[in-house]
């Protein structure tokens, strides 16, 4: 029997969604898959106050970690042969939430030593949170093995604006006339 890790940090749900399609294309007789959701305290609301989501950059960028609900007992005690982690961009670094696991003594007992695939859905602005992913995986003695990025396909300048509009204010219709509604990444994943 394989044991499947998935490890996520979704303010949206919608990398949960995701990470529960690829999970689809995993089950079967011989693998058994688990979820570990990072709650962070306090939690971050979706959607975003302006003046959370400002104040939330310079912890993010210098990956300040808080504190967060840690893994149950069940969760700590397994080998696993395997470990999705899911996580979102924020402000070109993996998430608060995301940050603060890795950087914990539990990340370094359930990825010591274990394949880590990491996926993200986000704009077209990851490289760099991946760049600081790679080094927080180092620190805690995982492998990492794969990486799918699922990414907005409008140009940047477009995206920013229906993102942050998203946001802000949950609603994905178009901002402007000529502008594309947001995408949602849920649709997008077979087709990567």
């Amino acid at each position: 029997m394989k044991e499947v890790l998935i490890i996520y940090y979704s303010q949206t749900g919608q990398l949960l969604s995701i990470l529960e399609n690829m999970a689809k294309d995993m089950e079967g007789a011989n693998v058994n898959i688990s979820y570990y959701e990072i709650v962070p305290k306090p939690v971050y609301e979706f959607p975003w106050k302006k003046e959370k989501f400002y104040d939330s950059f310079p912890e993010s960028f210098l990956q300040i970690p808080q504190d967060f609900e840690h893994p149950s007992e069940n969760i700590l005690s397994k080998k696993y042969d395997l470990v999705l982690l899911g996580y979102q961009v924020w402000f070109l670094t993996p998430s608060i939430p995301i940050n603060s696991f890795l950087k914990s003594v539990a990340a370094k007992s359930i990825l010591k030593d274990t394949p880590v695939v990491t996926v993200v859905a986000c704009r077209n602005m990851w490289i760099m949170a991946q760049e600081k992913m790679k080094k927080l995986l180092l620190d805690a003695e995982a492998k990492l093995v794969g990486h799918i990025a699922l990414v907005d396909r409008n140009i940047n300048h477009i995206s920013v604006i229906t993102i942050a509009h998203w946001m802000f204010s949950r609603k994905k219709r178009s901002l402007f006339r000529d502008f594309p509604k947001t995408r949602s990444f849920q649709q997008g994943y077979k087709g990567c």
